[in-house]
């Protein structure tokens, strides 16, 4: 038996999923030993070296690389030596390992060979592991006595997998499967679910409240905290000033409390060789990340677990048993290859599919009492039956429901199976049960109104902070219930695409290249490099192209500056603006890319760079819309109050059609395109400081002098560009009050006959906006509201 494995002075090598279990069992046993609990990696870091925080923030500062790109770098260390410099990858990693050394970044432990001599060590249940794996045992023989033991396997046939049409059928199965072993006399501490990723816990959420079943996801990180996030906001360079701003914030005798606050401690107390933790926020994020918070131990729940490892007689629901997922699939894809990984005993692609295929077939087939269902499609597309069905052999059918168990989710169901009848006179078996059942479901009855909620409720959700910006006041002006699903309950997901990664690459290298010391094309790929987006050999191509295409930007901007006295300038500021009221924290920021001043900062013009589509009309201004520009002119006013603004522009810098004009060459029209776009000031004495080309300008589009004066229309006085600056500051008091007073009908505006409220909304499918919701608004052909008698 296991236990006859181990005595006093005893190494357990184990995984950690599995530790709990065996406790339990000594402790089932009434033995009382000493053993030491270790993994094969925490064995690793002893028989080779370690690393920690150090060596991770030194390649960060000096290489500039993410935190993710570190540790990939670092865990790949292990497997190179200085024979190793065939290959430009590995000579790489060596010069890292041979820099961190040098710099006493690598942690050897000179004592553990030693201090585990005579003692006896036990692997147990490592049934599946890799080549490399396999090395470290061997070195470990060769120290002391090594027993290698794995608990019997026991095999237990299934019959059946079911098969459900999506999440939600595929949900509502199990939780009606779940209830039904509850009523039949099983313990509900004995059911577990496995193998759901993140598309499920919503839609398990829903639909286990409404079977009035409890759920634990134990997924809870500091990071997922309010005092995580509040602390990670308000972090300074100072640690003892930013653990007591949290300490007098929150009340830290509650329990769940102190174990939050002690977690954050612990991990700022791993950085006192740090002066500034600021400069270490990134690995401290990350650290949030993955530091999971003690919530209540609660009894009589469903737990959710990631493995089946020591499962045995408990119930366990295998969900999500789909091509992919279980197993999951490894590609040949990591920094160092299968070929050379083959060529240095690592695990390849190849090894660790078929590893993880053969433990999750035998974890399944070593459960006595499992449950697999998987889904035919989900919101990505079709789903596939797991490949290890060829091995199991299980026969797929479908599942039965007896509709006993929730009356609410059954209308739901009923609702929904009448809509597919409706729209698409698709009809199911169970519509004409559900409906003979349930008669009073008022369907096809709602009212959209926004119902409001407490502005109390709102400000203690909201963590009395109150973050703005242009993007977030424009949503407000645009419709207020935007705002609410996008500012307030985050339902704006970013994501990260070639577009957006392209525009942030361009914007960053026109903040740094007019450093005479900037090597522009070094910095370019290096900002490539650092991306953690995955780019396909076109984009490879097209970034390639577009370098060049860079070039000739910066060079036709160096151009422009040749026209300009304004030779004092700042790129990519932050400005902040402090609005808070009462006890609300309420902070209005932005970025500018390009700030041209003179020596005394008395006359500025602000440029924006735009990769996408520029719009610089003023007209709806007055309605709080369109506010980039007048936006940036408040901004550069409060950090410069005395400052006279020559003009505020976009310049679109990525061009893709070049219209053909027969009068010019081709790099003539390009430089054309490079103009700036936006309002001048009315004052040619200083719009000349800024272009002294001002009477047929080079720089600024469509700008000349005539015989009656200034011919371009978009023109404005300091008196009206002062009174731009009050109407921003109007707008977003406005909106900062409307927000405060939880303010968030649904009322998209229509100027003239355009929805512009509507028109790029991604919530419509939410709000189910009505003609009586929509705010019509009189349409301004200019911008006379600016204008005064002066």
């Amino acid at each position: 038996m296991f236990n006859d494995k181990i005595d006093n002075n005893t190494i357990l090598i184990v995984n950690n999923n599995i530790k709990d279990n065996i406790i339990n069992k000594i402790r089932n046993n009434n033995k009382l030993i000493d053993i030491k609990f270790m993994t094969l990696k925490e064995i690793r870091d002893k028989l080779y070296f370690a690393y920690d925080e150090k060596a991770i923030y030194y390649l960060m500062s000096k290489y500039g690389y993410k935190y993710d790109v570190c540790l990939k770098y670092l865990d790949n260390l292990y497997y190179v030596n200085d024979k190793d410099l065939d290959n430009v990858k590995l000579k790489k990693l060596i010069n890292i390992k041979n820099e961190l050394i040098d710099n006493k970044l690598l942690i050897f432990d000179n004592y553990f060979k030693n201090s585990i001599k005579g003692k006896k060590v036990v692997i147990y249940n490592y049934k599946f592991i890799s080549k490399y794996d396999k090395l470290i045992i061997e070195e470990l023989k060769k120290i002391t006595n090594v027993t290698i033991y794995n608990d019997k396997d026991n095999i237990y046939k299934h019959k059946y997998i079911y098969e459900c049409f999506d999440i939600e059928e595929e949900v509502s199965f199990v939780a009606e499967s779940i209830v039904k072993l509850i009523n039949e006399g099983t313990d509900i501490n004995n059911i577990k679910i496995c193998g759901i990723n993140d598309e499920y816990k919503t839609i398990i959420k829903r639909i286990f409240n409404f079977y009035k079943i409890p759920i634990i996801f134990n997924d809870n990180s500091l990071y997922a905290t309010t005092i995580g996030q509040d602390f990670l906001n308000n972090i300074t360079n100072n640690r003892e000033d930013a653990l007591k701003y949290i300490y007098n914030k929150y009340n830290v005798k509650d329990k769940n409390i102190i174990d939050i606050y002690n977690n954050i401690v612990n991990i700022i107390n791993k950085y006192a060789w740090c002066n500034n933790i600021t400069l270490v926020k990134d690995i401290i994020i990350h650290d949030f990340k993955n530091t999971k918070v003690n919530v209540i131990n609660y009894k009589n729940v469903i737990d959710v677990i990631s493995s089946l490892d020591g499962i045995s007689s408990e119930y366990v629901f295998l969900m999500n048993f789909c091509q992919g997922n279980i197993p999951s699939i490894y590609k040949d894809e990591d920094y160092l290859d299968d070929n050379i990984k083959n060529k240095l005993g690592i695990a390849t692609s190849i090894s660790l599919n078929k590893l993880t295929y053969d433990k999750w077939l035998r974890d399944i087939l070593n459960c006595k009492n499992i449950i697999l269902s998987y889904k035919k499609f989900s919101l990505s597309g079709e789903c596939y039956i797991s490949s290890l069905n060829d091995e199991l052999k299980l026969n797929i059918i479908k599942p039965e429901y007896s509709y006993k168990y929730s009356n609410l989710y059954n209308k739901i169901k009923l609702t929904k199976d009448i809509d597919e009848l409706i729209k698409y006179n698709v009809g199911s078996l169970e519509l004409d049960i559900l409906y003979n059942n349930y008669k009073d479901i008022n369907y096809m009855v709602y009212d959209n109104k926004y119902s409001g909620i407490d502005k109390n409720n709102l400000k203690k959700y909201m963590n009395n902070k109150l973050n703005l910006s242009y993007s977030a006041i424009n949503d407000y002006y645009h419709c207020s219930f935007k705002y609410y699903l996008s500012n307030i309950l985050k339902l704006n997901m970013y994501e990260e695409t070639f577009y957006t990664i392209l525009g942030n690459l361009f914007h960053y290298i026109l903040s740094i290249c007019f450093d005479k010391n900037i090597d522009i094309k070094d910095e370019y790929y290096k900002y490539i490099d650092k991306q953690e987006y995955k780019f396909n050999d076109k984009e490879y191509f097209f970034l390639d192209n577009l370098f060049k295409e860079l070039i000739f930007v910066i060079d036709t901007i160096k151009k422009q500056y040749e026209s300009s006295s304004l030779n004092n300038s700042i790129y990519e500021e932050r400005i902040e603006i402090d609005k808070s009221k009462n006890d609300m924290k309420i902070i209005f920021k932005g970025f500018i890319d390009k700030i041209m001043l003179d020596n005394n900062k008395q006359i500025g013009a602000i440029i924006d760079y735009k990769t996408g589509s520029a719009d610089i009309n003023l007209n709806n201004s007055i309605y709080g819309l369109d506010l980039q520009l007048p936006v940036y002119v408040y901004l550069t006013k409060y950090k410069f109050p005395n400052i006279r603004i020559v003009g505020f522009y976009l310049q679109k810098i990525i061009n893709n059609e070049i219209s053909i004009d027969n009068r010019k060459d081709y790099l003539q029209l390009k430089e054309d395109k490079l103009k700036l776009q936006g309002y001048t000031n009315k004052d040619l004495n200083i719009v000349s400081l800024f272009d002294n080309t001002y009477q047929d300008s080079k720089v600024i589009k469509s700008f000349h002098i005539n015989s009656k004066g200034i011919a371009s229309k978009k023109v404005l006085n300091d008196i009206e560009i002062d009174n731009l600056n009050k109407l921003v500051d109007d707008k977003i008091n406005n909106a900062i009050d409307n927000i405060l007073e939880a303010n968030f009908d649904i009322n998209p505006k229509r100027i003239g006959n355009e929805n512009i409220g509507c028109k790029y909304c991604e919530y419509k499918d939410i709000c189910f906006v009505k003609e009586k919701n929509i705010l019509n608004l009189i349409e301004h052909k200019d911008i006379d509201f600016l204008q005064t008698n002066s």
